[in-house]
């Protein structure tokens, strides 16, 4: 093996496992979905739209070899409020699927003072520490 076929791989390698574990994020417009992979699992995003009482979105683990039963939406999500802290959903609803494929719909409350910008984390999912979906409100 040449040298510079060695430290190729290495360089690969190390990409792969930054991808696979460290946090990651991801950003689009209000509607349109973002997706990070990570550990084997893919979790896609959706803002839905913005309700009164707070910002509701669609949430999807996908995967092909991780069984995703083990995940319950109200403990892997939260919505940074801008000033260091973190807001639990305050509802997950219509809850779908089993095993390498789970969605649910989750609600949070808005945080005080409204933000311009939201940040939705996902939390441990396939050995993940953090993935982080962003979007500016206009």
């Amino acid at each position: 093996m040449s040298l510079t076929r060695m430290v190729f791989g290495i360089m690969t390698m190390g990409a792969v496992i930054l991808l696979a574990w460290g946090p990651v994020a991801a950003q689009a417009p209000p509607g349109e979905k973002q997706s990070i992979p990570g550990g084997g699992v893919t979790v896609d995003v959706t803002f839905l739209k913005e309700h009164g009482e707070g910002p509701t979105f669609k949430v999807v683990l996908d995967t092909h070899s991780v069984n995703l039963d083990v995940y319950q939406f109200e403990q892997i999500m939260g919505l940074r409020d801008g000033k260091g802290g973190e807001l639990a959903p305050t509802a997950v609803e219509n809850p779908q699927g089993s095993g390498h494929h789970r969605s649910a719909t989750v609600r949070f409350a808005w945080p005080e003072p409204r933000p311009k910008s939201l940040e939705l984390v996902v939390k441990g999912v396939a050995g993940v520490p953090e993935r982080a979906f962003q979007w500016t409100l206009e």
